[in-house]
């Protein structure tokens, strides 16, 4: 059997090599039909423009491609390249809704081709323009003693454009204005956001006007000190012993540069030249213009009492001589037998001040001139208002 496959193999070999020549012969100069495909060809939509003259638009938008298989001679599809294809559609009377479009594609006519698919679906809405009002919306706290007073900007509303259906989701307009750390006024630009009735925000739609131009302006609130506005001396034999506010401090608020330019806070002038009794009184605060606050009164007590005068007459002799230091002879003063004393002091029930409360006294370590002169002091068991001691001095040695 073998030595059948050995006979004449020398013209068998040069019948194989005549064999594969020719098939190279063939490959190369006879042009087979083949097949070639490309994914993903760009669909051209060539009156897309008709929409937007009918206010109409393609919503949602789709990825426009479809694959293509040519079918031909070697020769006349082994260049071309995908990027030299494109498959051509029209969309010749639009409606709201899905629309059917065939697809075509130029080929001459010794190359036949397939699309898959060979058509394509697209939906059409209504393309509708309408005004809304833009919100200002401000995020987190400004400094802790600042109250946001006012926001004014520009514009206050714009016009968005998209397709019906998307256009009908969009709740308001809002833009977002962050307060942290702020410590004055300021001005800042925000982007306009679409945002539907659960705070989302809608995309794909036309926004005429990109950015709002907002100002903002705070108001600083402030405590600080109530003072009573006094005016006039209370009347000749009165004292006033005391006021009392109940307030001591009050908040007030207003622009930062003038808040911070107010140190205190008056009430309203009041005279008390005619007060003789304790009185409580009610007075409006002065509240300095562009300035707020939310206590506009408060409450003043009076406490006033009636002074008392009483001319006593004390015995020299009872004037104690303290701290003779020096060994000056007492018994050479100057003093009449009678000390006259004016003492004044708070009228009070069942308060009376007799000689016999007064005592009066010379502390002779302060000599003050010499001859020695020594001023006459007192002791009183009961507060007092003044005492008038007449003499005043006594001199000792002349």
């Amino acid at each position: 059997m073998i030595d059948i496959f050995k006979r004449n193999l020398k013209i068998k070999t040069i019948s194989i090599f005549f064999a594969f020549f020719m098939w190279i012969y063939v490959m190369a100069e006879v042009d087979p039909i083949i097949l070639k495909d490309y994914d993903e060809v760009d669909v051209n939509i060539n009156n897309i423009d008709i929409l937007q003259e009918n206010d109409m638009m393609l919503y949602p938008e789709v990825d426009l491609n479809a694959k293509i298989i040519l079918r031909g001679r070697r020769s006349l599809i082994k260049d071309i390249q995908k990027r030299d294809l494109e498959i051509n559609t029209n969309l010749e009377s639009p409606k709201i809704g899905e629309n059917k479009l065939k697809l075509d594609l130029d080929m001459p006519s010794n190359i036949t081709y397939t699309i898959i698919p060979n058509n394509i679906n697209l939906n059409i809405e209504e393309n509708i323009y309408t005004k809304k009002d833009i919100i200002i919306k401000t995020l987190n706290k400004s400094n802790k003693d600042l109250k946001l007073d006012n926001i004014s900007y520009s514009p206050k509303s714009t016009f968005i454009e998209g397709p019906k259906s998307l256009v009908e989701t969009v709740d308001r307009l809002i833009c977002k204005v962050d307060l942290k750390n702020k410590t004055k006024d300021f001005n800042t630009k925000a982007q306009i956001i679409p945002i539907d009735k659960n705070g989302k925000t809608v995309e794909g739609i036309n926004i005429k006007d990109e950015y709002v131009y907002a100002g903002i302006g705070f108001n600083k609130n402030k405590e600080v000190p109530l003072i009573l506005n006094l005016k006039g001396k209370i009347e000749e034999g009165y004292e006033l012993l005391g006021y009392d506010l109940d307030l001591k401090t009050i908040n007030v608020t207003g622009k930062i540069e003038e808040i911070d330019a107010i140190k205190d806070i008056y009430t309203q002038e009041i005279d008390i030249s005619n007060l003789r009794e304790n009185k409580n009184i009610n007075l409006n605060i002065d509240i300095p213009q562009n300035i707020d606050s939310d206590i506009k009164s408060v409450n003043v007590s009076f406490k006033v009492a009636k002074l008392v005068s009483k001319n006593l007459t004390i015995s020299s002799k009872r004037i104690e001589y303290k701290d003779n230091i020096h060994n000056l002879d007492i018994s050479k003063n100057n003093l009449p037998d009678d000390i006259n004393v004016k003492v004044t002091y708070i009228e009070e029930n069942e308060q009376d001040i007799t000689e016999k409360d007064v005592q009066l006294f010379i502390n002779m370590q302060e000599e003050e001139l010499n001859p020695a002169k020594f001023r006459i002091k007192y002791n009183i068991p009961i507060k007092v208002k003044s005492v008038q001691i007449d003499p005043e001095y006594v001199v000792i040695g002349e």
